[in-house]
């Protein structure tokens, strides 16, 4: 009997959601639904509560769809109906949005052409398969200046194609090459807890992956996208696989580019909060505490996840947003009106404020000047005026 996707979460909607995102191989008592008894030491159900914080991802996401939608001409109505439109998105992933919809028709008989209601199915299966929103945003012009604006997926949009424009390849000269002389004291820079300390940064967690290290100079914040265990789950699925660099490739998997997945996941726990650094991990456990981290970014895994030869990862998904921190770090942008009134670049800026002080100073001095000047006048002045006569 399905599951209707509005009852409550067991241990079963999990298992069953880890199957159709990651085709999980199952031991027998697993597949049978008693994972208390299964006593296999590498099955893979054991999993399960490493990925709670995905699971709480999902039911917020399968809660704000049924919000927004009636009962009686919704889509997806059972965990169910979300798995085959996953399948679906799987299968064919060089088609459009308007194709994905009609072959979804077509599987389940569905006369209906309401296509806002087939659009938002198809968004509730990308944010499920792969945690990114490809619904539009209607910003104002203040926040498209603040660079929150991001690409919706188009009907004549094939689904590898908006993949792949979502994420545009970068290069960095020391970044993308990891095999520099400078890679690693790069990377030591950008540490989250110099970010913080140099920077003023507050750090913001995001669910979804387009967002993450997007940097709002204005107010001030970085987004950071921390589901650490789905990234490893989407490593694991193309660990001992072909080619999966390419969108079309990859998504016939249910998952992002292998570069991708790997540059978010070592900018997490190589970069920003390098395990090794104490002054890094207690800023982590701090925002697993408070702001809802997923914990499992405390759990540094290589083996089961990495290939060999990716102990060490190049970025180029994400160089130009690491490179824009890096350039905040070596020259910060003005902030107060004081530094706003100056040049951008940190020398220049310097030297104008260190002249601009000195103009102030000159200028209180010689109103202080001026003021005891005058009080000295006027005592001359008063005692002229009202000379003491001799006793």
């Amino acid at each position: 009997m399905a599951s209707r996707i509005s009852s409550d979460f067991s241990q079963d909607v999990y298992l069953d959601i880890a199957m159709a995102l990651w085709s999980w191989d199952l031991s027998q008592p697993c597949n049978e639904r008693r994972p208390h008894a299964c006593i296999h030491q590498r099955c893979i159900g054991g999993r399960i509560p490493q990925l709670q914080r995905y699971f709480t991802y999902y039911k917020a996401i399968v809660s704000t769809y049924m919000d927004a939608t009636s009962a009686t001409t919704r889509r997806i109505k059972t965990h169910e109906d979300l798995f085959q439109i996953i399948s679906i998105l799987k299968t064919n992933p060089d088609a459009t949005l308007s194709e994905l919809c009609r072959l979804t028709r077509q599987s389940t008989g569905s006369q209906a052409a309401d296509g806002t209601r087939q659009v938002d199915a198809m968004a509730l299966g990308v944010k499920t398969l792969l945690m990114i929103d490809p619904s539009a945003l209607h910003h104002s012009s203040d926040r498209l200046e603040k660079g929150t604006y991001r690409i919706h997926w188009k009907e004549d949009v094939p689904l590898s194609k908006y993949i792949q424009d979502s994420f545009p390849l970068g290069n960095h000269s020391i970044l993308s090459y990891d095999n520099s002389e400078s890679f690693a004291d790069v990377k030591k820079e950008l540490k989250a807890v110099n970010l913080k300390k140099r920077l003023g940064i507050t750090i913001r967690a995001t669910s979804d992956i387009r967002n993450h290290l997007h940097f709002d100079r204005r107010n001030n914040y970085l987004e950071v996208y921390h589901y650490t265990s789905f990234l490893k789950e989407q490593l694991r699925v193309t660990r001992d696989v072909g080619d999966c660099s390419s969108p079309s490739s990859s998504l016939k998997r249910g998952v992002l580019p292998r570069q991708l997945v790997l540059e978010v996941l070592d900018s997490l726990q190589g970069t920003l909060f390098p395990l090794s650094d104490p002054r890094s991990k207690k800023l982590l456990r701090s925002l697993v505490s408070k702001c809802s981290f997923d914990p499992d970014i405390l759990n540094f895994e290589v083996s089961s996840v990495r290939r060999v030869g990716e102990e060490s990862v190049p970025y180029v998904y994400l160089a130009d947003r690491l490179a824009d921190l890096y350039n905040e770090l070596q020259t910060p942008r003005p902030r107060g009106w004081l530094q706003q009134s100056m040049q951008r670049k940190s020398g220049a800026r310097h030297v104008m404020m260190a002249t601009l002080i000195g103009v102030i100073f000159a200028v209180l001095l010689g109103i202080a000047s001026l003021a005891v000047s005058s009080y000295q006048a006027w005592i001359a002045y008063q005692a002229w005026k009202h000379p003491v006569q001799p006793s």
